[in-house]
């Protein structure tokens, strides 16, 4: 088995060419993120919010709730992650042992079900949350089923078609 030693270095050509490829893809980062605030700000625009909001960690998800008529939902969103995070306390989860394998081989799994079953409830009501929001938010902009379904895989991409594209906002359409 070869090992590296600590002397290793780069030549000068090399280090450009890993210098310009982590440049160049920090740059492609930084741009498809512009991107993604621009068209969230026009999304929040569209819908009546000011733009701002759209930049505000947390204010932002309540705001994107209110948005696609769920904005109860936030409140229980955040007690659901609250109570769960307590619980996690109480149980006493082990953290630590699902991310060490040789501990993982140790766990005590009898004592960590409580905690197994707080984390598959949480990330089941986080995922209907997700699902209901994604359905709703393609209703508001007058978008389909496949359109909530693309939403919930490519996000992003998704953001980028609401923001920049001509889809309108109709709250009244989740009463349709």
């Amino acid at each position: 088995m070869e090992t590296l030693t600590s002397g290793a270095t780069l030549t000068t050509k090399e280090a450009a060419v890993a210098g310009g490829l982590f440049g160049g893809f920090f740059a492609v980062i930084i741009a498809i993120y512009v991107f993604l605030i621009i068209a969230g700000w026009k999304i929040f625009t569209k819908a009546g919010e000011k733009g701002w909001k759209s930049i505000i960690p947390i204010y932002n998800v309540y705001v994107l709730l209110k948005i696609s008529g769920m904005k109860n939902w936030f409140w229980a969103m955040l007690g659901v992650s609250v109570v769960a995070s307590v619980l996690l306390v109480v149980f006493k989860f082990d953290t630590n042992a699902f991310y060490d394998m040789k501990a993982a081989e140790a766990i005590d799994w009898g004592k960590n079900i409580p905690s197994l079953c707080v984390i598959i409830a949480e990330s089941v009501f986080e995922l209907v949350l997700a699902i209901v929001y994604c359905r709703n938010t393609a209703k508001v902009f007058g978008k389909g089923a496949g359109f909530a379904v693309c939403l919930f895989f490519f996000t992003p991409i998704v953001w980028l078609v609401l923001g920049f594209g001509k889809a309108k906002y109709d709250k009244k359409a989740l009463k349709k």
